[in-house]
């Protein structure tokens, strides 16, 4: 994947139970290197997050991008970006945009289909892009990799491969219908979903990045290409 390139921005949106625990060891990756990160959601920390996510009591209350960004620039020399709003079709293709010299990767880490729509078109308003998006349900998930390098994509995003379902953006759900969604999701399910994606941002930054589907199922994982 466009190995010319020497920079990339990981923009991990939604950062609750797979993509905190990412966001805590994505630095590590990049220690050292050219290449940055911003965190994107527009949540705040509860006190039920702190049982999967990666959270403690003093973040509840927060916004769940600024207290993980918080940590990580206090742990380790990089700087981690924040934004504490949900993403919507313009603001995320004006932050890639405003943010020339880097190759964006897009790792959507969110559990809803109305936000993988717009992480998909401006994947797709994109020449040089790369596109990780992770699902998951209690016990196993997947995770589809889909690069774009001048135009030309490889790899088949999730909606090429089944229809998204009519469900709400974060932003038209009310307050009430947030805390009735049950805290279905595993922690080891979440963490192995987390290690999954992680695997394939070192492959991009060492050059060895496929397209392909990850499938990540209880006690085994298998990589499609």
């Amino acid at each position: 994947m466009v190995e010319h390139y020497t920079r990339y921005k990981f923009y991990v949106i939604g950062v609750g139970g797979t993509g905190s625990l990412l966001a805590r060891d994505l630095p590590k990756l990049l220690l050292g290197t050219r290449h940055k990160m911003i965190l994107i959601d527009g949540d705040y920390v509860e006190s039920k997050n702190i049982e999967r996510q990666g959270y403690q009591s003093q973040d509840v209350g927060d916004n769940k991008a600024l207290a993980l960004s918080r940590k990580i620039n206090s742990l380790y020399p990089i700087e981690c970006e924040f934004d504490d709003k949900y993403c919507t079709h313009e603001s995320l293709y004006a932050l890639i945009k405003n943010d020339k010299g880097y190759v964006p990767v897009i790792i959507g880490c969110v559990d809803n289909d109305a936000t993988r729509v717009i992480l998909e078109d401006t994947f797709n308003k994109l020449d040089d892009v790369v596109y990780i998006d992770s699902a998951n349900s209690e016990y196993e998930g997947n995770v589809y990799i889909t690069i774009k390098r001048k135009g030309t994509q490889k790899g088949k995003s999730r909606s090429q491969c089944y229809k998204y379902d009519l469900d709400k953006h974060p932003l038209e759900i009310s307050c009430q219908e947030q805390a009735a969604k049950g805290n279905i999701q595993f922690l080891v399910t979440n963490a192995k979903m987390a290690v999954s994606i992680l695997e394939h941002c070192n492959a991009l930054i060492t050059y060895q990045l496929k397209e392909g589907v990850q499938l990540v199922n209880r006690f085994e994982t298998v990589f499609y290409n």
